[in-house]
């Protein structure tokens, strides 16, 4: 992180809290700095260190480093969340239009992965619902990026027992496309002109034209050729998965919080820091004013509540009957998946 992008957090977490500011006990001594607790939760989320692991450093103790960390997640979401947790608008719909056309998806908007966070202190009572792969208790994150690694989309708490199927059935990643708060996505391959953009997943997501899956067992060159090209494109959410994991280190670790609201607020803020990155080292291409309706961050409002309703019952749009506007069309998924095939086939044809 920068100089200067580290200033703005602390100017902002000192706005929204008034805890970030320096304030006298009774006797008029000045108590703990602004940097000092900022400092703090920096570290315990960059280098994933326990509480007690900053006193020597920045001369704080255990109670109040915890409390510079909630309060510090809670300043992050509240000062951040409406720009760098936001839908993407016209401007950044086309951007990625652009650039994954360049690469050979015309009308894709990214890919969709889920990633486990080890909860070491998960209660015993709920052990059994949250543990899942290696016997350990996880909690998952649905998380949709960009060739940037920018993350547009995160929805963090499901318990680690469901696979990324039943998370999706759970997950608001299709609510701004029912609520008409998503810019509307138009493309055209081989002839045909699509209404909705999509996703590059893997293989245990459903035939719906809004993902685009690997072929599974391919012989054919025109297909081997596209396979490979998606699994290629796809390792952009793997990549953001890794990239967030390195620049903090609490999320590569096993978690040690106690409350799941917590330990939500930590993972929205190290998302919120890590798109602030992004656009700070970038080339300023997701640096664009935002105009219009911005989606609410799913990470926060959805956990760690699970949502009642079933996947069919929002995933439709305003015109369910027209086959055009059926984002779980068996029909759709199957032409887009031979349209891509031919595009991606006569794109080698052209490039020699």
């Amino acid at each position: 992180m920068h100089r200067p992008l580290f200033l703005r957090i602390l100017r902002a977490v000192q706005r929204e809290d008034e805890y970030f500011t320096i304030r006298c006990d009774a006797t008029g001594l000045a108590g703990l700095g602004p940097l000092q607790k900022v400092c703090a939760a920096l570290r315990i989320l960059a280098y994933g260190l326990p509480t007690d692991a900053v006193d020597e450093y920045i001369q704080i103790g255990q109670t109040t480093a915890r409390d510079c960390l909630i309060r510090f997640c809670r300043a992050i979401i509240s000062s951040f969340s409406e720009r760098y947790l936001r839908i993407p608008n016209h401007d950044d719909i086309a951007r990625i239009l652009r650039v994954n056309a360049d690469r050979g998806f015309p009308g894709m908007l990214g890919s969709i992965d889920c990633m486990h966070w080890e909860w070491r202190n998960c209660p015993t009572a709920w052990r059994g619902q949250f543990c899942g792969r290696n016997s350990r208790p996880t909690m998952i994150l649905e998380a949709v990026a960009g060739y940037d690694l920018w993350i547009w989309h995160a929805f963090f708490g499901m318990p680690g027992t469901n696979n990324d199927l039943n998370v999706l059935h759970r997950s608001p990643v299709f609510d701004p496309l029912r609520n008409g708060t998503m810019p509307p996505v138009h493309f055209t391959i081989n002839g045909t002109t699509y209404n909705f953009g999509y996703y590059l997943a893997d293989g245990i997501y459903p035939n719906w034209p809004t993902f685009v899956k690997a072929i599974r067992h391919a012989f054919e060159e025109k297909k081997v050729h596209f396979t490979t090209k998606q699994e290629s494109c796809r390792k952009d959410i793997e990549r953001a998965f890794g990239v967030l994991q390195a620049r903090w280190a609490v999320l590569r670790g096993p978690a040690y919080g106690w409350d799941r609201n917590h330990l939500a607020e930590m993972m929205t803020a190290c998302i919120i820091m890590h798109n602030m990155i992004v656009e700070d080292e970038g080339d300023g291409a997701a640096n664009v004013d935002f105009i219009g309706p911005t989606g609410p961050p799913e990470v926060c409002n959805n956990i760690p509540e699970v949502r009642n309703e079933w996947l069919n019952n929002h995933i439709r749009s305003e015109l369910p009957n027209d086959p055009d506007q059926d984002i779980t069309c068996q029909a759709t998924y199957l032409s887009l998946q031979h349209n891509l095939i031919e595009h991606l086939w006569a794109r080698r044809g052209s490039m020699g």
